[in-house]
């Protein structure tokens, strides 16, 4: 049985996240072939660490302003949102770590950086995105839908398509 399409409200983030996991597909893909590749490490460190900052930035901001605090009051989600904001943090320290001189540091903080984005794409996408689709009114589902947009877009396109590549 194919799975009912997402709650428009937050098409953007799924959308986003589909770009988050190709950016994630290309260092789970590359890091085995170029482990010892000074180059190809420090360049796809810098595509890591600008759509970071040229997406996920912007994308953690519609989430934390506008999705989370619409669930916040919902007894059953309380631990999920506090695991998937202490992600955030994790993450932007990960990006941080992406500008790292040594090679071998560049490395493993790209290792890094990519298991957790896609382990916190997938949580949000099989159980808080569940979760807000059978528990948010249409009307407070409307105002996060809202909300998403004016943050974000409607995220039809990366922000940066070259650093998906």
């Amino acid at each position: 049985m194919k799975s009912p399409r997402r709650h428009e409200s937050l098409i953007p983030l799924s959308r986003e996240h589909h770009y988050g996991l190709m950016l994630c597909l290309r260092i789970h893909r590359g890091l085995p072939l170029h482990t010892t590749d000074e180059t190809w490490a420090r360049e796809k460190a810098a595509q890591a660490a600008r759509f970071f900052e040229t997406n996920l930035v912007a994308h953690f901001r519609a989430e934390e302003d506008a999705l989370f605090p619409a669930m916040r009051d919902l007894a059953i989600a309380t631990g999920l949102l506090n695991e998937l904001l202490s992600e955030h943090r994790k993450l932007e320290a990960l990006a941080e770590r992406l500008l790292a001189p040594e090679v071998v540091q560049l490395v493993t903080a790209l290792g890094e950086f990519a298991d957790l984005l896609e382990a916190h794409i997938r949580k949000e996408e099989r159980d808080l995105f569940p979760l807000y689709e059978r528990v948010m009114s249409a009307e407070a589902a409307a105002q996060v839908g809202r909300a998403v947009k004016g943050i974000i877009g409607d995220a039809m396109q990366p922000t940066n398509p070259e650093l998906l590549e």
